[in-house]
């Protein structure tokens, strides 16, 4: 197998996604897969023109891609193509590609979790304020996930522009500028109105993020224990006491219960994106070496990304094929995506 086969389309080993994820869906695709990953580990293809659906469907489709045999345990990499049009779980999807491209022409639109509407009982209305609690933990693990899946993409955005950055600073007159401003400012100027909104409802959130761990990577330093008890009690911990150092100042202040709890689902959500235990290990002592330090370079972009992701969970964004690519959510645009 060569390796333009890893990152070139194949109607032959292809199935397509349209409209949204159902069981429906899922019992159409299966025997197809399941054909595939029998015959061999070469690529599949999934063209996407989907519309949402269930996150189930979505993810045990993606399970069955990556099915192995016991002859040969390696998965079948996974290219993903995204048509005309791809919303909510269908975007997702198309981000969780091993190589996801998308059509010049193609609409990708990211949105948070959503409830289909019911008759306001007094039962729903229980119903509906412990969903309204939820959110925010389903948006956090949303948000995770896709970065998850995609943040090599954002770090070879990162890594293409390094060079750059001493000009942008030369440019804007003002050498205080940080590496992740410059990427922040020249991502400003290549994206559509959609995505520089995106970025900008981010910036607030990687500097919350970015004090939330600084706290919580205090409270790791004090101990060496971290069974998962304890490591909840430092993310309450961490969580309340960023909220108290941003407000003891504040005139009227409600406690930040809400938002307590917002920074402890943040902190659940970004150890599962980055395992904990390499993160616990990385950073519970000193560091040294090239290695660390590239590693260290990188994390304030990783946790940008992620900042990144959960901005998507917020409102509806209709991104560009353009923007995917800057953003890190696909690898690449081509005029290949109909079937």
């Amino acid at each position: 197998m060569s390796d333009d086969a890893d990152f070139t389309p194949n109607r032959d080993r292809a199935i397509w996604i349209e409209g949204k994820f159902t069981e429906a869906m899922l019992d159409r695709l299966r025997p197809r897969i399941l054909e595939f990953t029998a015959q061999s580990r070469q690529p599949i293809t999934v063209f996407v023109n989907g519309s949402g659906g269930r996150p189930d469907v979505a993810e045990t489709i993606l399970k069955l891609l990556r099915e192995t045999t016991q002859d040969d345990a390696r998965a079948s990499r996974i290219i993903t193509v995204g048509c005309s049009r791809v919303c909510s779980m269908a975007a997702n999807f198309l981000s969780a590609g091993d190589f996801a491209i998308a059509s010049p022409g193609c609409k990708l639109l990211y949105h948070g979790a959503r409830w289909a509407p019911h008759d306001l009982t007094g039962e729903w209305a229980s119903e509906w304020v412990s969903m309204a609690r939820a959110l925010p933990t389903f948006h956090e693990m949303h948000a995770a996930a896709l970065a998850r899946r995609s943040v090599h993409r954002f770090l070879y955005v990162v890594s293409s522009y390094r060079e750059t950055f001493a000009q942008e600073r030369a440019n804007a007159s003002d050498p205080s500028l940080t590496d992740l401003d410059c990427l922040q400012a020249i991502l400003r100027g290549k994206l559509s109105q959609a995505g520089q909104t995106v970025l900008q409802r981010a910036i607030p959130l990687w500097e919350s993020y970015n004090g939330l761990l600084l706290q919580f990577q205090k409270r790791m330093r004090r101990g060496r224990s971290v069974s998962k008890a304890r490591l909840r009690r430092l993310m309450f911990h961490a969580s309340a006491a960023f909220e108290w150092e941003r407000n003891q100042d504040a005139g009227v202040w409600d406690g930040g219960l809400g938002r307590i709890s917002d920074h402890f689902h943040f902190l659940n959500a970004y150890f599962d994106f980055e395992k904990l235990g390499e993160w616990v290990a990385a950073r519970s002592e000193p560091q040294a070496g090239d290695t660390d330090a590239e590693a260290a370079y990188f994390l304030q972009f990783r946790l940008f990304f992620l900042a990144l992701c959960r901005a998507l969970q917020e409102g509806e964004n209709e991104l560009t094929a353009v923007d995917a690519v800057h953003l890190g959510l696909i690898d690449s645009i081509r005029d290949l995506a109909s079937p």
